[in-house]
């Protein structure tokens, strides 16, 4: 295969995949509650990802342990946590517009942490990308489900925030090691909290065995295993082909397929929410221009 269209290749299934993931956040959350689907997701995708990736641990070294606690806690553990209440409050394919900020956010990153350049199209391009930002969370419409809970839609901005610190840490301190050693090791970092988050909230006394709960639980699996796992040693491995602002850019796309999920499903998405993807994109555009 050509390895010019390799990138896009996996550009393109990550978005997919990623962009259904807010909508079966939705469906898990008929059994489960928010934190139970975040750290659920986590071991399903430290299960899979032991399975395969277990001769990576030999490319283990003690020096490499601050940045694998950044990518676990920042890249996996509080996202997961954060993207689901969020999905409880608010449409799934509002919360999945929220992530195209991730590049704004890992431009940030990159000038304040890891000495970046930025010129002025860019600087630009994150003013533009937050005040859409502001057009999306739109708190002043106290009457919509997003205007109610706008709150909520701040913990989804958290969580891009934290993907950017995340992508930099893997393109800046962790591009010496395999994709798959590096999701090995994040998924193992996180596995830690979330097996005391499952124990806390008594995550057993939801497994019912009732059709919804099989089905909820098939939701997180999928998020686990395909959305987390494999996803991240696919992106890993596209940071290491490109750069951690081409990886992240798969949030160019994202809201769209979130979108498209959400007016499938009937949920309530506003002339404003539209407005406010857009000027992220734009601004993400603006962000990704030389």
């Amino acid at each position: 295969m050509n390895r010019s269209f390799l990138p896009w290749i996996m550009f393109t299934a990550l978005v997919l995949v990623w962009g259904s993931s807010f909508i079966l956040m939705k469906h898990a959350l008929i059994a489960f509650t928010a934190v139970q689907i975040g750290a659920a997701r986590i071991l399903f995708a430290a299960a899979l990802t032991l399975s395969f990736a277990w001769p990576q641990f030999k490319q283990f070294k003690k020096a490499d342990i601050p940045a694998f606690l950044i990518v676990a806690l920042l890249g996996n553990s509080i996202p997961y946590l954060l993207f689901p209440i969020a999905v409880a409050h608010v449409p799934s394919g509002v919360v999945g517009i929220t992530n195209s900020m991730t590049p704004l956010f890992t431009l940030l990153v990159g000038l304040l942490v890891f000495g970046r350049k930025l010129n002025r199209i860019r600087a630009l391009g994150v003013v533009v990308g937050f005040a859409g930002a502001i057009f999306l969370i739109n708190p002043f419409d106290s009457h919509s489900t997003v205007g109610q809970n706008w709150p909520y839609l701040l913990l989804a901005v958290l969580a891009a925030a934290c993907y950017g610190v995340s992508i930099n840490t893997i393109g800046d301190r962790l591009k010496h090691l395999s994709p798959r050693a590096i999701t090995l090791f994040a998924m193992l970092g996180a596995s830690v909290p979330s097996v005391g988050i499952l124990a806390a909230t008594d995550f057993t006394g939801n497994l019912t065995g009732s059709s919804e709960m099989w089905s909820s639980l098939a939701a997180i699996a999928f998020l686990g295993m395909v959305g987390t796992s494999i996803s991240m040693v696919v992106f890993n491995r596209l940071i290491a082909m490109t750069t951690p602002l081409f990886a992240a850019s798969t949030t160019y796309v994202i809201p769209i397929v979130a979108l498209g999920w959400g007016l499938l499903f009937g949920e309530d998405l506003l002339f404003n929410h539209f407005v406010g993807m857009v000027t992220i994109l734009v601004g993400v555009w603006m962000v990704n221009r030389k």
